[in-house]
């Protein structure tokens, strides 16, 4: 951390009177002068988890001096992130402040001003600066080696995306959470599904780290030969949808179609926010390309299409895969599907757009499809050199964005065919940023030249080295109690030669 408390320069006025030739003129009075030594400081806070170690990664504590000459009316602290002109001001009465919803690794500017009754005194004022740490994750299991972390399942392999289900679901689920991922074996390639055995509690990490499989039963498989728009199963992402929106659980899934080309596709359950079921028909899992085609139980939505498409089809973009949808699920975790929720989605390198592979376009949803979003010279808007990206909600009109920068190859094993992510990094969103706050734009964001780093630790607390951190991949943020309390990280893992398997890290600073 560092800090530079302010030094206070208190300038006094002298009065002046004047006299002579037998009159006596009025003075007035002496403006009021404050004197302020405020000795302003402000301080990292240890993390909740003693036991860690570590300090809170969005806290700050503040505390300084009262002025000698004045019993303010109230105190205005304006929070300033790194060169930014625009402050965050908060009004307190006490001399000190707890500072929260902070950025991780970013540079602050503290000024305090004391205010009367009607003045809010500029000068002097009590200046200090000072940076948040890091985000730490651990890694759940034992030692310090690939084969010692903890199995979030038994069958997992990657593609992994969590969802929560909250107060409202029905019958035993809120609390429950669902594990949607690529299971291993020839018969079960597509999304398989996971239960966890107990609504999660903070106090027992086996509700959120151990799931069982449903494998075979539950989900979308591969089918044996393809639909038009189903040949391969990718990568999927489950949402809650409101009860005005249908109570039932939406899933989102990238699929390779028959003509080779990548879609982002969608299906709804079958069973409410069981989320288990997505065949209309008699069956629980779709597996045939008969129940994958039009006027199957299974018969998906084109979401994001590609270029030429009839549906959903997109300017220079060729192939919509690896995704993630970013909704307010601090605010209920259930979708309403009101407008400004967003998408990141994989896509080629671009002639003339960027020859970075691989990018994420960008996409906003308005209220009845998703809308892609374009620079004014036709290019999509692109985060170039991200990979697997996954949002949170961290309240009102704020997100944050993990992922991972495969530009940095330090730690990859050249002779590795298994995909390598490089060093983890987290950048931040504020709808308001640039106009509509119901609404997150790509210009609400950070930007890659501003994204934080991540520290990763083994389960002994060790730190991994560029190559155990560059092979994470598939990762979904959860906070899994609907607390930002605890956040975890579920994960697909491997060394480059194993195959990839799925993992769980907690963030020990929130």
């Amino acid at each position: 951390m560092r800090i530079a408390a302010g030094v206070l320069v208190l300038v006094a006025a002298a009065a002046c009177s004047g006299g002579g030739g037998g009159s006596t003129a009025t003075v007035p009075p002496a403006p009021f002068v404050l004197q302020w030594s405020a000795n302003l400081s402000a301080a990292t806070v240890a993390a909740s988890n003693a036991a860690s170690a570590t300090f809170s990664s969005t806290r700050l504590a503040l505390s300084w001096s009262a002025p000698s000459n004045l019993i303010p009316a109230r105190y205005d602290v304006h929070v300033t992130e790194g060169s930014s002109s625009t402050a965050r001001v908060i009004g307190t009465t006490a001399t000190s402040l707890a500072l929260d919803g902070l950025k991780s690794a970013t540079d602050y500017r503290i000024e305090v001003r004391a205010c009367d009754d009607t003045t809010c005194h500029a000068q002097p004022a009590a200046v200090a600066t000072a940076t948040t740490p890091a985000e730490v994750w651990q890694l759940q299991g034992t030692g310090r080696t690939f084969a010692g972390l903890a199995r979030l399942v038994s069958d997992g392999n990657v593609k992994l995306h969590v969802l929560r289900l909250g107060e409202g679901a029905g019958g035993d689920l809120p609390g429950r959470l669902r594990l949607y991922y690529g299971a291993s074996g020839p018969n079960v390639r597509g999304l398989s599904v996971a239960l966890n055995a107990a609504p999660v509690s903070a106090a027992q990490p086996s509700t959120y780290l151990a799931f069982s499989s449903r494998a075979g039963s539950s989900g979308l498989v591969d089918p044996s030969s393809a639909s038009p728009l189903v040949r391969g199963v990718a990568t999927g992402q489950a949402v809650a949808l409101s009860a005005s929106a249908g109570a039932r659980v939406r899933l989102y899934f990238e699929a390779l179609g028959a003509d080779g080309r990548n879609r982002i596709l969608s299906v709804d359950s079958q069973d409410g926010y069981a989320g288990l079921d997505f065949n209309a028909g008699s069956a629980t899992l779709c597996s045939t390309a008969a129940e994958y085609s039009a006027g199957g139980g299974c018969a998906p939505t084109v979401v994001i299409g590609s270029e030429g498409d009839a549906t959903q089809g997109w300017p220079r973009i060729l192939n919509a895969r690896q995704f993630k949808i970013g909704v307010p699920t601090q605010t209920d975790w259930r979708w309403d599907m009101a407008t400004g929720s967003f998408m990141v989605f994989t896509t080629d390198s671009i002639a003339g757009c960027s020859l970075a592979t691989p990018n994420q376009a960008y996409a906003v949803w308005d209220g009845t499809q998703w809308i892609v979003q374009y620079e004014s010279n036709g290019c999509p808007k692109l985060f170039s050199s991200m990979q697997a990206a996954h949002p949170l909600h961290l309240g009102g009109d704020r997100f944050k964005l993990y992922y991972g920068d495969p530009s940095d190859r330090a730690g990859r094993i050249t002779t590795s065919m298994l995909p390598f992510l490089g060093p983890k990094k987290v950048m931040y969103a504020e709808a308001s940023r640039s106009g509509d706050p119901a609404r997150v734009d790509f210009e609400d964001w950070d930007g890659t030249a501003n994204a934080r780093p991540l520290t990763f630790l083994w389960p002994d607390g060790s730190e991994l080295d560029a190559h155990a951190e560059g092979y994470i991949d598939d990762f979904s943020i959860v906070a899994p109690t609907g607390s930002l309390d605890l956040q975890v990280l579920y994960l697909a893992i491997t060394d480059g030669i194993v195959a990839p398997f799925t993992a769980v890290a907690v963030l020990l600073n929130p």
